[in-house]
């Protein structure tokens, strides 16, 4: 089955030999990487730590960085912390604590979902660390208000990264206007519109 994708960004999607049908209108994350690599060095540091989410998005995206800044030099990696995929009680304090373990690298470049910025944030907070970490944050925090909400203090100068959108004129309209009556060409409609309506048709 033919697959277009809007946010799927995992680097191995690129692979046709695997995913023969598949396509995105977004760029993987190796470019996303090879953006904050270059966010990093415009900013000059040269000693920075990586956090991210355990799973296909955060490590991926993390190795991705650390391929790049291979790559371009002058960078070094102090250490790379993997969030668990269900952190115990006091991981986010403990990770707080391992970043600090390096505390002359105040850059961090996170590859994480919103939950564990959020909570990496709240930890920053605690442990009254404010202002300390300057953060590069990937996509999934990109311009979203969640992830900082209450928290803007710790958040405060970060950076993200969010691939160039634009929208499309008349799309909401058209998308919008579509029902039973002018939309029998899609197969799938009729399914969405029960679920959407919660009826039987």
């Amino acid at each position: 089955i033919p697959q277009i994708s809007y946010a799927s960004t995992a680097p191995e999607l690129s692979d046709p030999g695997r995913y023969e049908f598949f396509s995105r209108v977004v760029p993987p994350d190796s470019y996303q990487a090879q953006a904050m690599v270059a966010v990093v060095r415009a900013l000059g540091w040269s000693y920075v730590s990586t956090l991210a989410s355990e799973g296909n998005y955060g490590e991926s995206g993390v190795e991705a960085f650390v391929h790049s800044s291979r790559e371009a030099g002058g960078l070094c990696i102090a250490q790379s912390i993997k969030i668990p995929r269900e952190p115990r009680p006091g991981e986010f304090a403990k990770v707080i604590g391992r970043l600090m373990e390096t505390s002359t690298a105040r850059g961090v470049v996170l590859f994480a979902n919103e939950d564990d910025i959020r909570r990496v944030l709240e930890a920053a907070t605690l442990a009254n660390l404010s202002g300390h970490f300057s953060w590069v944050g990937s996509d999934s925090w990109g311009a979203k208000m969640a992830p900082v909400q209450g928290l803007e203090e710790a958040a405060h100068g970060a950076i993200t990264i969010l691939p160039k959108r634009a929208s499309v004129p008349g799309f909401d309209e058209y998308f919008t206007s579509r029902s039973l009556e002018n939309n029998r060409r899609n197969l799938w409609f009729h399914e969405f519109w029960e679920d959407d309506f919660n009826c039987r048709l």
